[in-house]
């Protein structure tokens, strides 16, 4: 999930709605050759470098996500964005909540000169912030105030891509959004200072490296994810829901791990979320619950996601100038980001024997209104 400085989403989400206000229904060219359980070619530091700038608006995020043994978690971000040749900035982010939920979050904002690339490690730098490495151990070290990790990804399941290329939207050469799973599944170990107190760090992560140049507003008017783990599995997926002016199609994957390999993958699942709750402030509805259904030949799912807390609700109403509120709210599609811990239970049918399965993880919502 991408978020933009306060002025750089002002003015996307302004231009976004004109653009996409008043067109016909167009089409989305998904991601090519399909959702596959494996990488059909080796990936390469490259595709983990930033995207060279074209056009008029580029995004580019790097995102780390781990979950403790002892109920704690996370996400990292390292983002890039360019609107034209004048504006470039970067973003280094970190939302912690503790094992009881409480949220402890920080962010940096720099200039797009203090964002660097090397690839022979590789490594990105963004300032004093950084993440290195290649498989199977990536680095990531972010010693924000008040909120330092210094942590380890082992890989324990090869990247993974849910296709061979971006998808497009509204012709073949459109505007288009690309994804690269670098770490499907790590174990992740480390240390966090939090508040002054050190902490030893040990569980499960995840991790993407995700480029788009059509603004998310345009891209999505609803989008459901989860990532959970336990010992031995892990299920992942990333469900947008493509607004009017692209038919409302889904851009949507789903992986199933199970000790370290990807056992399955697809792009054709049932998703319901049900248990509507309105966030106190803002009046967002949020889904608490969903239930997710796979009925192949060859493999069936049958899913139940509850959400324990609500860890993030960010209002990109209240991220813009109040000068320009009212202007949002009578004309702009503002989107609003929904974070929850979550328990989740599966079960599993396949080879001819069924498991059921349990994990923890965060369970996300982002919904864009009018």
């Amino acid at each position: 999930m991408n978020f933009l400085s306060k002025p750089m989403l002002a003015l996307a989400i302004f231009v976004s709605s004109f653009i996409a206000s008043g067109q016909p229904a167009q089409p989305v060219y998904l991601f090519k050759g399909g959702v596959n359980a494996k990488l059909e070619k080796e990936s390469t530091s490259k595709e983990l470098a930033p995207v060279p700038a074209r056009g008029k608006f580029l995004s580019q995020v790097w995102t780390f996500i781990y979950y403790t043994d002892d109920g704690a978690g996370g996400y990292i971000q390292f983002s890039q964005a360019r609107l034209g040749y004048i504006f470039k900035q970067a973003i280094v982010q970190h939302s912690h909540y503790t094992p009881e939920g409480k949220v402890v979050y920080r962010k940096k904002v720099l200039t797009g000169a203090e964002a660097n690339w090397e690839e022979k490690e590789p490594r990105l730098a963004m300032g004093e912030f950084n993440w290195s490495g290649f498989y199977p151990q990536f680095r990531v070290f972010v010693p924000l105030e008040g909120l330092e990790a210094e942590l380890t990804f082992h890989c324990l399941t090869a990247p993974w891509r849910p296709g061979q290329g971006p998808a497009h939207y509204g012709s073949p050469q459109g505007d288009w959004y690309d994804l690269l799973v670098m770490i499907p599944l790590g174990r992740v170990s480390g240390e966090m200072k939090i508040g002054g107190k050190r902490k030893q760090i040990s569980g499960f992560g995840y991790a993407d490296h995700s480029t788009q140049t059509i603004w998310f507003p345009r891209q999505c008017e609803e989008l459901y994810a989860l990532r959970s783990f336990n010992q031995r599995w892990a299920i992942n997926f990333l469900d947008y829901h493509s607004p009017p002016a692209f038919g409302n199609q889904r851009v949507s994957w789903l992986m199933v791990i199970k000790d370290g390999k990807i056992i399955y993958a697809t792009d054709n699942y049932d998703l319901e979320p049900y248990d509507w709750k309105a966030e106190s402030g803002s009046g967002r509805k949020y889904p608490r619950k969903a239930r997710l259904a796979i009925n192949d030949q060859g493999f069936k799912l049958e899913g139940e996601i509850k959400a324990s807390r609500l860890l993030d609700f960010m209002d990109m109403r209240d991220q813009v100038p109040k000068w320009l509120q009212s202007t949002l709210n009578r004309l702009i599609r503002q989107p609003a980001f929904i974070r929850q811990k979550a328990e989740a239970s599966w079960k599993i049918s396949y080879d001819g024997r069924e498991e059921l399965v349990s994990g923890r993880g965060i369970f996300e919502y982002a919904v864009v209104g009018k």
